[in-house]
């Protein structure tokens, strides 16, 4: 029998790393498979209910070394969370948020980001600050690898029918990270 987990930690879902498995894809080879399961996701069986952050952490610094070997942890993680909306999209509950994403449109869609994000987490939370046309700033915490959120945002951007998008990390304070999104 599993440990209770504490429901006041932060915690990540099923479906979240079910994502993070699908955006592995053809990589996801038996090395990947071990290191996986050394930082506490085990591929090959039933997924928990829940993990604790650290394990969440864990797995996506394996995916982004599997993914992008060559680049910094930050700059992988934002590959990582491009393929992740792909992989994401692939699960029952993925596949009706991005459902919902494209027919709300990019603003709507920034607009829903912490219940967004929440459908993988119970512990993200974003505010939403307009700054002209196609252009926000969008604050989360606690972040813990700013690059992840920069792909999953772009991807997510790009599946609601926003044209051009761009997304940047403007500030990092402690857990909080805030993002310059735009698109023409």
């Amino acid at each position: 029998m599993a440990p209770a987990l504490d429901t006041r930690e932060p915690l990540v879902f099923p479906q979240s790393f079910e994502g993070l498995i699908r955006a592995l894809g053809d990589q996801l080879d038996e090395r990947c498979v071990g290191r996986l399961k050394q930082v506490g996701v085990d591929t090959q069986g039933k997924l928990a209910p829940a993990y604790p952050l650290e394990v969440w952490l864990g797995a996506l610094k394996v995916a982004a070394d599997t993914l992008a070997p060559h680049l910094p942890l930050e700059e992988g993680a934002a590959v990582v969370g491009r393929r992740f909306v792909e992989g994401f999209s692939g699960t029952l509950i993925g596949g009706a948020l991005l459902t919902t994403v494209r027919l709300l449109g990019p603003e709507r869609m920034l607009a829903r980001m912490t219940r967004n994000l929440r459908t993988g987490t119970n512990y993200l939370e974003a505010t939403l600050e307009p700054r002209g046309p196609g252009h926000y700033a969008l604050t989360c915490r606690p972040v813990v690898v700013a690059g992840f959120y920069v792909g999953l945002f772009l991807a997510g951007l790009e599946a609601s029918g926003a044209r051009h998008p761009s997304v940047q990390v403007v500030r990092r304070q402690g857990e909080e990270a805030v993002y310059d999104i735009a698109w023409s």
